[in-house]
């Protein structure tokens, strides 16, 4: 009778092994990956707009006076920082293809970076504590010259987008890890 419960157990934890190796196989065979900054930066700003609305609530509820036009600046305000924060959140692009790296930063006009594959020489990954909490950081990607290296900031699951990076250059027949 254990073994039976024992099995009726294993068998979820099976399938679940199972679903997560095949959407870890499906990331990495992608033909390309491309991300922006992260939502989870602007957090300190989405938390300053929900005190400043819980304000304005105690405020009705306590029944004191409140200006109309307090509280349509703090509306305006509201809505014109999440705009902000979104058009900042565009205005970088990274995308690793089948060749190279390439970084595209700006609104109107872009510069585009391109980082071939055969010019990486190695990459790291850093994070704060604010960064380790809510899963995001930063990669820096070495070139052969040692001076030369490329950022790319406060993206989702970095470790996640290294190891992207070194599975298109493995592929490519770039740098060989030991």
């Amino acid at each position: 009778m254990k073994n039976k419960k024992e099995e009726e157990e294993k068998e979820p934890k099976d399938e679940i092994l199972s679903r997560k190796e095949e959407e870890l196989s499906k990331f990495f065979n992608q033909e390309k990956l491309k991300i922006s900054n992260t939502r989870k930066l602007y957090i300190p700003f989405y938390f300053m707009i929900l005190i400043l609305f819980g304000t304005i609530a105690y405020i009705k509820i306590s029944e004191k006076p409140l200006n109309d036009l307090a509280l349509q600046l703090a509306v305006i305000f509201s809505i014109l920082l999440i705009i902000a924060t979104e058009i900042h959140r565009i205005g970088n692009s990274y995308e690793i293809n089948n060749r190279s790296v390439v970084h595209k930063k700006g609104y109107f006009s872009t510069i585009s970076k391109t980082i071939q594959f055969g010019a990486i020489s190695d990459s790291d990954v850093s994070q704060n504590l604010w960064q380790r909490i809510f899963r995001y950081g930063n990669v820096e990607i070495h070139m052969y010259s040692r001076e030369s290296k490329s950022l790319i900031k406060d993206i989702d699951k970095p470790f996640k987008f290294v190891g992207f990076l070194q599975n298109k250059l493995k592929a490519s027949g770039g740098r060989k890890r030991g």
